[in-house]
């Protein structure tokens, strides 16, 4: 009887290896794309959140001109009611900025006598869209003068 060698690996070996390290890779490769989306969407959203931040140092430190009247949107003056000033950034995001009463004093100044105007707080929701979806927002209250 002839021997028969037992080194080495048969070809139904070899396949079957081959095929469970097929599906291992296919698998991890699944999972790469909707990793990169995902971080995708967290830069978009840090970048939306940052503007939204910036914005309301800006008005706060008085160093935006932002909340004029051709930026304003929509005007209301009974109490609880807000004003809306909606510009642009570079960017090609639309920031939206509501500021909202207090009593019937509006952040502009309408309806009120500025000699007799007092320093209020004024509530400020500023929303950040692009392609009318908002991608972040952030709330804060101004002082204004």
């Amino acid at each position: 009887m002839v021997g028969r060698s037992e080194e080495g690996m048969s070809l139904v070996e070899v396949l079957a290896a081959l095929f469970i390290l097929g599906i291992v890779f296919i698998s991890f490769m699944t999972i790469f794309p909707q990793m990169i989306s995902v971080n995708e969407r967290t830069e978009t959203k840090l970048q939306t959140m940052n503007i939204a931040k910036t914005e309301l140092v800006e008005l706060k430190d008085d160093t935006s001109d932002n909340l004029k009247a051709e930026n304003k949107s929509k005007s209301s003056t009974g109490p609880g009611d807000f004003e809306t000033y909606t510009y642009s950034k570079p960017s090609g995001v639309i920031v939206e900025i509501d500021c909202y009463n207090v009593g019937n004093e509006t952040c502009s100044g309408v309806g009120s006598d500025p000699a007799v105007r007092q320093e209020e707080l004024y509530k400020i929701h500023i929303k950040i869209k692009k392609n009318e979806n908002i991608i972040s927002e952030t709330f804060g209250y101004l002082e204004l003068k």
